[in-house]
């Protein structure tokens, strides 16, 4: 009988056993058929008079296949003291999970508190936490001859593992402005500068906002208004550094006579540690110290300090909870109209990329900047300078003119990059169809007002007999005068029934165009057309990418994702973010 109990038992011992790796395996197998992409990252920081700052993470996830449970935080050079209360993820708009936040020592390990796992789905993970940027060189003093003395704040967010789609940077000052929004020279009127990397690598706005801390899902109503500056950057590559270097006058910070860094205990332990009495005690010795050092920054802080008490919204259980994201959509205003010049109005508005660049060339011809010695094929020579008033894409059309005058073959995919890039910085917070739509309205009027005197430059009645002689560039020319009747021209009247179309139309068909791309406009590239050219090229891209990543995957689970959790960690990068598991 005693047997047979003791068989019982290693039999019900053996169920749970099973049941327990089974329970593993599922775990493991989830974690190890994970495939989560990095979206975007929004980084905030609030500076104090002090040197001290609130820093806030928005990390988005895209988990397309199996669950993520966590993630690695790394590279933040200064000590984390974590604002608890400000640190969760948000699904769907309302905060799902609390964290636990364990250090690592190099890093530290992000979890969905519990041992809790998402997917699929995207999931925005919050992180804010206080660090002393003045004890680490973040914040400083510097001397200008022209400017005096100056706090310069030279900084860059920790790095990625992958790629991101965009990333934004916000720095709030403790500058009181006046206005929610501002121009560069009001900013500057402030005393702001800005190191020429920044304006160059960067889409920047000047804001004010109200409240010291990080933003609240809502603005304060009341309150005085502090300057923030806001840096937007599309398609990080993985690894890729975010730094931003910013000067104000140093009247606004006061850094003389500041205590060390405060030592930061880490807010959670992580359970599988062993406490033995002699670690234990060393803890409560360096808490002790820390918490007494630390009550004396938190008098000295109590600004910073009071803001964020005040964030209500970030205890995570309202239900009037905004989902922090920050997309290019997002800075777009309903209904605002970007500033465009005349070409990027006509590729907006339809025209098709071989149609500008022949009016662009049919301009030169007639302004006397480039002589045509031949249409097929195309061979230009350079008479002179560009005048003042031409455009960036005049200067990439000439520069690709090649020494024996032909118009290099890979000129419209240049173009279209330009074009495309600078109606990007122009219309990055402004409604694509309100601005087309306007647009429309000016070419009608333009037409109505300017036709004649359009058609006379494009048939070249004003051009002088002698062509040897080359002609006196006109530095008065109103391309808007010429060009808008000339859009309107092409969409409402056929090709061929004005004169004016024909000089144009030889430059436009003898542009090469091996691989059609100036057949089309801006829209067509917005919309994906997929008949050949570039946009089959992104067509067949996606196909291989879809192809490529199921037969990956599949020989990745099979050969690769067994050892991979095990090795992991200590082969994982000691230097960015991510790791996303």
């Amino acid at each position: 009988m005693i047997v047979q109990k003791n068989s019982s038992r290693r039999v019900v011992m053996c169920v749970y056993l099973a049941l327990g790796v089974l329970s593993l395996c599922s775990a493991t197998a989830s974690a190890q058929g994970l495939q989560a992409n990095l979206r975007w990252v929004e980084v905030e920081v609030a500076l104090a008079p002090d040197g001290q700052a609130m820093v806030q993470y928005k990390i988005c996830w895209r988990v397309t296949r199996g669950t993520m449970g966590a993630f690695y935080f790394q590279g933040e050079q200064a000590a984390i003291n974590w604002h608890l209360p400000g640190c969760g993820a948000v699904v769907d708009g309302q905060r799902r999970y609390d964290l636990d936040l364990r250090d690592l020592g190099d890093r530290w390990d992000v979890l969905l508190a519990g041992g809790q796992r998402f997917g699929p789905g995207e999931i925005v993970f919050v992180l804010t936490y206080f660090a002393d940027y003045a004890a680490v060189g973040h914040l400083a003093t510097t001397e200008s001859p022209e400017l005096g003395e100056l706090i310069v704040f030279n900084w860059a967010p920790v790095q990625w593992d992958q790629p991101l789609e965009h990333a934004t940077v916000l720095v709030r000052w403790p500058l009181v402005v006046n206005r929610d929004e501002m121009t560069l020279e009001q900013a500057s009127e402030l005393g702001l500068r800005t190191e020429e990397f920044v304006n160059e690598r960067y889409l920047l706005s000047y804001l004010g906002r109200r409240g010291l801390a990080v933003s609240a899902p809502v603005e304060p109503a009341e309150g005085d208004r502090y300057l923030m500056v806001r840096a937007y950057r599309e398609n990080l590559a993985a690894k890729e550094k975010f730094p931003v270097t910013y000067y104000v006058p140093a009247e606004h910070f006061d850094l003389a006579d500041r205590p060390g860094p405060p030592q930061v205990i880490p807010p959670r332990v992580p359970p599988d540690r062993p406490a033995v009495g002699r670690r234990l005690l060393m803890f409560v010795l360096i808490g002790g110290l820390v918490m007494a050092g630390f009550a004396i920054v938190v008098l000295k802080h109590q600004s910073l300090i009071d803001a964020s008490h005040r964030l209500d919204e970030l205890q995570w259980d309202r239900d009037d909870w905004i989902v922090p994201t920050i997309q290019l959509k997002s800075f777009r205003r309903n209904g605002k109209v970007a500033k465009l010049n005349a070409i990027e109005v006509g590729y907006l508005c339809d025209v098709p990329l071989k149609t500008l660049v022949g009016l662009m060339l049919r301009e030169l011809e007639q302004r006397g900047v480039i002589r045509v010695l031949e249409l097929q094929p195309l061979r230009l020579e350079r008479l002179t300078d560009l005048p003042p008033d031409a455009t960036a894409y005049h200067e990439v059309l000439l520069r690709n003119v090649q020494a024996d005058g032909r118009v290099a073959s890979h000129t419209p995919a240049e173009m279209v990059r330009a074009i495309t890039q600078g109606i990007q910085e122009k219309a990055w917070d402004c409604d694509l169809e309100a601005t087309r739509s306007f647009y429309q309205k000016e070419l009608a009027g333009a037409y109505r007002r300017a036709k004649n005197e359009a058609d006379a430059f494009w048939q070249g009645r004003s051009a002088t007999e002698d062509a040897s002689e080359p002609r006196r560039v006109d530095r008065s020319f109103d391309r808007r005068r010429t060009y808008f009747p000339y859009f309107h021209h092409y969409h409402h009247h056929r090709v061929g029934q004005a004169v004016a179309d024909e000089p144009v139309n030889r430059f436009a068909q003898a542009v090469p165009d091996p691989e059609g791309l100036a057949q089309h406009s801006y829209q067509y590239f917005l919309k994906g057309g997929v008949e050949g050219g570039i946009a089959g090229q992104y067509a067949a891209s996606a196909c291989h990418s879809a192809c490529h990543s199921a037969c990956h995957s599949a020989c990745h689970s099979a050969c690769h994702s067994a050892c991979h959790s095990a090795c992991h960690s200590a082969c994982h990068s000691a230097c960015v973010s991510g790791g996303a598991r």
